[in-house]
Formats: structure tokens, sequence, C-alpha cells
């Protein structure tokens, strides 16, 4: 082989290594890009759960309260129960709607649920249907507050991570 194609491949192959190299400094480059991009967005994510974390754990909060506030006054006197009911029931309310904008939709759903079993309480109450102490009905509350808390607990724990891996 004489010294010129010698000096030809010896470039040639030169060049190709050059491009090889770039290459894959290029590509490299774009996949770190991309994983940067995917990062910063996730914790753009996690950065806004947490935001709402606390307003929606204080609204859950409050809805228990008021929720065990109701439970908590079917121990008294029979009387005393029923002169506080519609102001339990507006404190529920009240709370119900924080809710709806706190969400999510299974904690709204569950939230709902309680309240329902409430107005229909009152309902049943106004008609005359409800015998005895209250207290013999607290399970009607209890179930469906649970259900809640669960929901809200659940809620709460979520980190948002779309990938499902934690």
């Amino acid at each position: 082989m004489d010294a010129g194609l010698a000096a030809v491949l010896g470039a040639a192959i030169g060049g190709l290594t050059a491009f090889g190299t770039s290459w894959f400094g290029f590509r490299a480059a774009r996949l770190q890009l991309q994983h940067q991009e995917s990062e910063a967005a996730r914790q753009r994510r996690f950065e806004s759960l947490t935001e709402r974390r606390g307003p929606r754990s204080q609204a859950y909060a409050d809805f228990i309260a008021a929720g065990q506030e109701l439970i908590d006054s079917m121990y008294g006197p029979k009387e005393d129960f029923l002169t506080q009911f519609e102001t339990l029931q507006a404190h529920i309310r009240k709370r119900r709607s924080n809710i709806a904008i706190a969400g999510p939709d299974s904690v709204v759903q569950a939230a709902g649920e309680f309240a329902d079993e409430v107005r229909k309480f009152r309902n049943e109450l106004a008609r005359g249907a409800i015998r005895g102490h209250p207290l013999h009905h607290k399970g009607r509350f209890e179930r469906p507050l649970d259900g809640f808390a669960k929901a809200a607990r659940t809620a709460l724990e979520d980190d948002g991570d779309e990938t499902g891996s934690g």
C-alpha cells in the first residue's frame, strides 16, 4: 500500500470516528435534555400538589369535624340534639361546598354521600319518621363519614406521579 492511499484511508477513518463521536455526543445531550425537561415537569406537578394539599387537608378536616360534631351531639339528651340539629346540618352543608371546590371527585362524592344521609335524616325528622333516641341512628352517619375520611386520606397521599412508580 503506498503512502498516499494510507493517508486517504487514515483520513477517512479519522473522519468517520469524529463523526461517530459527534453523533454520540449529540444523542447523549438530547437524551439528557429530555430527561431534564421530564424531571422539571414532574417537579412542577409535585409543587402544584403540595400547594393544594394544605387547603384541601384543612377543608377535609373541617368537614370531618362538622360530621363528628353531629354524631357527638347524638349522645346527649334528645331535646338538645333536636335543637342543635339544624345548625349542625348547616355546618355540614357549608363545609361540603368547600369540599366541592377542593376536590377531587372521589372526595366530593364521599362528602355528598354523608351530606345526603344527613339531609335524609332531617326529612325523616320533619315527617316524624324517626322514633326513639337519635343515638340509635348514629351508624347511618358513622359509615359515610368514615368513607369520606378514607377518600380524603387517599387523595392527600396521591403524589401526582403519573407513571405509578411512586
